[in-house]
């Protein structure tokens, strides 16, 4: 990559500026990032914003080490919607840490992959049972405190599977369906 080309992308005046540049974009771009709900879609240009910034970054032999970041997740194995809410809950908080523990833009790029996996692996367990006629947003999430709080109450009255929740529907709250119809139909934006 010619010095022109790194000084357009990184809108700076010369060679100089490129480690701040970076810096603050990697700032910025986490912070977008950890803002919005992660959906292909919408983070491919993150995605191809942050291979363009490893390459800057590598040409400049600013990050000497790669950098591989950790991140591991359980998928529930029970049947119950609440446990299953909670692991992703966990893997979520946790790939969140590793997101912003990362400091390269290639460990970036790599640790957002593996959220995006990780969105799907999740997402494909909410069962796409007909939970109401509403049509969901997908770029904003529903408070995660709405959804734990109707899954309590749900368990507490024994409804403790999607088949459970499905049949008792007409004593669900709104919000609380249209954010199980959210989940469930996640897969096809992943």
């Amino acid at each position: 990559m010619t010095t022109e080309e790194i000084l357009a992308i990184l809108s700076i005046e010369n060679l100089d500026e490129v480690e701040d540049a970076l810096e603050l974009e990697l700032f910025e771009l986490r912070k977008t990032i950890l803002a919005k709900p992660l959906l292909r879609l919408t983070l491919k240009s993150k995605l191809t914003r942050l291979e363009l910034l490893a390459k800057i970054a590598s040409d400049q032999h600013l990050f000497p080490e790669t950098e591989i970041p950790s991140f591991t997740y359980e998928l529930s194995e029970s049947e119950r919607v609440l446990d299953l809410w909670g692991n992703y809950m966990k893997a979520r908080s946790q790939w969140k840490m590793a997101f912003t523990q990362t400091r390269t833009p290639s460990g970036l790029a790599l640790i957002l992959q593996e959220g995006l996996k990780m969105e799907a692996a999740f997402s494909e367990q909410f069962a796409g049972l007909d939970w109401t006629d509403e049509e969901p947003v997908f770029g904003v999430e529903p408070d995660p405190m709405l959804i734990q709080n109707g899954l309590k109450q749900a368990t507490e009255k024994g409804w403790l599977t999607f088949e459970d929740l499905e049949k008792s529907k007409s004593e669900l709250g709104k919000d609380f369906l249209l954010a199980l119809k959210r989940l469930s139909l996640l897969p096809k934006y992943l």
